[in-house]
C-alpha cells in the first residue's frame, strides 16, 4: 500500500479539531459491571486483581515475567520494542464466536500494542515467518492496532495506525486521546461482519469472505498464513510488543444471530430467505477450488457471468480449465443446526451442495442427473443430523464428503465450465 504522509498528517489534524463524540464515561470503579450491563449479558474478563482466565500464547499458564497486575490493570512493561519482547502475548482461556468486546487501553509515547482475534492456537508451531525476528511463537490473526499515532505517521500507512484492522482496513474519522491517557476500544464480530470502534465511534469494518477482504489479504504478508480470515471460535490476545501498555475494563458479551445477546431468550424461527426481484448479483459469491491452498477460495463474480431479472438468477460458469468447477453461493444461505433449503432451477448443474463455510473440502453433495428446460425444485434439509435431498418429490442419494454433525455451511450450486443455470425462489428456513 502507498501512503501520502502529508494527507495522513492533515487528516490527523482535522480529526483532532473535531468535537469529541459521545464517549461512554469511563467507569468510576474500573473493572465492574453496572446492573444494566449485567442484565444485557456482559461479563468481565478481568476483575482488576486475579489473572485466572489468561495464559501466554502457546502455553497453559500466566507468564512468570512481563505481564502483571498494577493499579487495576493488566500491565506489560517496556522491554525491547519487539513482538514477544517481555512475557509474550496474553490470551484468554475462553473462546468466542460472535461477540462484542470492549476494553480500555493506555500506552506511553512511542508505544505499540494491539488486540488480536480470529487466530489459531494449539496446533503445530507456525512455520511462516512474517516480520523481522519472528519466531512463530505469537498469534497471527486480525488485530485491533494500538499505537501512539503521532510517533508513526511518517512511516506507517493508514491501515497500520490505531484502531485499524491491521494491514486490512484503515480506521477513519477517529478521535484518539494522546499517549498516557486511556482510550476505549471495541471489537464486534457478528456473523461475517467485523467492526472496530474507538472512543464511541465506529472507525473500521469488513466482511469476512468478501472479495475486497480477499484482495487485501492477497496484497499483504497474511497471504502466507493458511486459513487466514476464516472465521472460527477464537480467543482474544493482548499483544506484547515490547512496549509499556495497560488494559482495564475488559468486558465481553456473546452475540446470537443479528447481534442479539445469547443470554436473551431463544430467538424465534427465522423467516424464509427468498430470492425475489431486487436481489443483486453482488449478493452471490463464487468459490473455486484452489489446488495450491487445498480449499475453496472466493473469486469475483467474473468467474461466472450472472444477471438477475424478475427474481431469476441466470449464471454460466466461465472459469477456465484451471478451475474445473465453481460453486455459486447465495450469501444469505449460511445455515447451522436444523434447516430446510430449497430452490427452483432449470438448465445445467453438476450438483447442489451443503458446503462447509470454512472453505475446507467438507461438503454434502447432491448429484443432479436431469438437465432440461423444465423448472425443477431442489430441497436439501438437515434434521437432527440426518441429511435429506430431493429433486421434486423424488429422494436422491448424497455423497457425504467429510461433513459430520451440524457443521455450519452454505447451500450452493456447483457448475462445471460452460454449464448454464437459472435459479429462482430460493428459500432457507429454520424450524421453530
Amino acid at each position: 500500500m502507498n501512503s501520502n504522509p502529508f494527507a495522513i498528517l492533515l487528516a490527523g489534524i482535522m480529526a483532532a479539531a473535531l468535537p469529541l463524540p459521545s464517549i461512554r464515561a469511563l467507569a468510576s470503579e474500573p473493572n465492574t459491571l453496572t446492573p444494566e450491563e449485567a442484565a444485557a449479558g456482559w461479563r468481565l474478563l478481568f476483575d482488576g486483581r486475579a489473572t485466572s482466565g489468561w495464559h501466554t500464547f502457546g502455553k497453559t499458564s500466566f507468564p512468570t515475567r512481563g505481564w502483571h497486575v498494577e493499579d487495576g490493570c493488566l500491565m506489560n512493561p517496556k522491554c525491547n520494542g519487539r513482538p514477544n519482547g517481555s512475557g509474550g502475548d496474553l490470551v484468554t482461556n475462553a473462546k468466542f464466536t460472535d461477540f462484542e468486546f470492549r476494553f480500555e487501553w493506555r500506552i506511553r509515547a512511542g508505544g505499540n500494542s494491539g488486540v488480536e482475534y480470529l487466530f489459531a492456537e494449539g496446533g503445530p508451531k507456525r512455520k511462516a515467518l512474517i516480520y523481522p525476528g519472528d519466531t512463530g511463537d505469537s498469534p497471527v490473526g486480525f488485530e485491533y492496532q494500538i499505537l501512539d499515532d503521532p510517533a508513526y505517521l511518517s512511516k506507517n500507512v493508514p491501515a497500520r495506525l490505531t484502531a485499524s484492522i491491521y494491514k486490512l482496513a484503515a480506521a477513519v474519522n477517529k478521535t484518539l486521546l494522546p499517549a498516557g491517557e486511556f482510550n476505549e476500544g471495541r471489537i464486534i464480530v457478528d456473523g461475517n461482519h467485523v467492526e472496530h470502534w474507538l472512543n464511541g465511534r465506529k472507525v473500521a469494518g469488513c466482511e469476512l469472505g468478501s472479495a475486497s477482504l480477499q484482495r487485501a489479504i492477497a496484497d499483504c504478508v497474511f497471504k502466507v498464513i493458511p486459513g487466514f480470515g476464516i472465521k472460527s471460535a477464537t480467543s482474544l490476545a493482548l499483544q506484547d510488543h515490547g512496549e509499556e501498555v495497560a488494559f482495564r475494563n475488559l468486558k465481553i458479551r456473546e452475540l446470537g444471530r443479528a447481534g442479539r445477546p445469547t443470554m436473551a431468550a431463544s430467538p424465534p424461527s427465522l423467516p424464509p430467505v427468498v430470492a425475489q426481484a431486487g436481489l443483486k448479483a453482488a449478493d452471490w459469491r463464487v468459490w473455486c477450488w484452489s489446488r495450491q491452498d487445498q480449499r475453496w477460495i472466493e473469486h469475483p463474480l467474473d468467474k461466472m457471468t450472472a444477471r438477475i431479472s424478475n427474481g431469476v438468477l441466470s449464471a454460466r460458469n466461465t472459469s477456465d480449465s484451471h478451475w474445473p468447477r465453481a460453486i455459486l453461493v447465495y450469501q444469505g444461505s449460511l445455515v447451522e443446526g436444523d434447516f430446510e433449503a430449497s430452490a427452483e432451477y432449470r438448465g445445467q448443474i453438476e450438483s447442489f451442495d451443503l458446503q462447509s463455510a470454512s472453505g475446507e473440502d467438507r461438503r454434502i453433495t447432491c448429484m443432479v442427473a436431469e438437465h432440461d428446460d423444465q423448472w425443477q425444485t431442489l430441497t436439501l434439509s438437515r434434521n437432527a443430523g440426518t441429511i435429506t435431498a430431493k429433486v421434486g418429490k423424488t429422494p436422491i442419494a448424497t455423497k457425504p464428503g467429510s461433513i459430520q454433525g451440524d457443521v455450519k455451511g452454505y447451500f450452493c450450486f456447483k457448475l462445471r465450465p460452460d454449464e448454464t443455470v437459472e435459479i429462482r425462489n430460493l428459500r432457507i428456513q429454520h424450524p421453530p
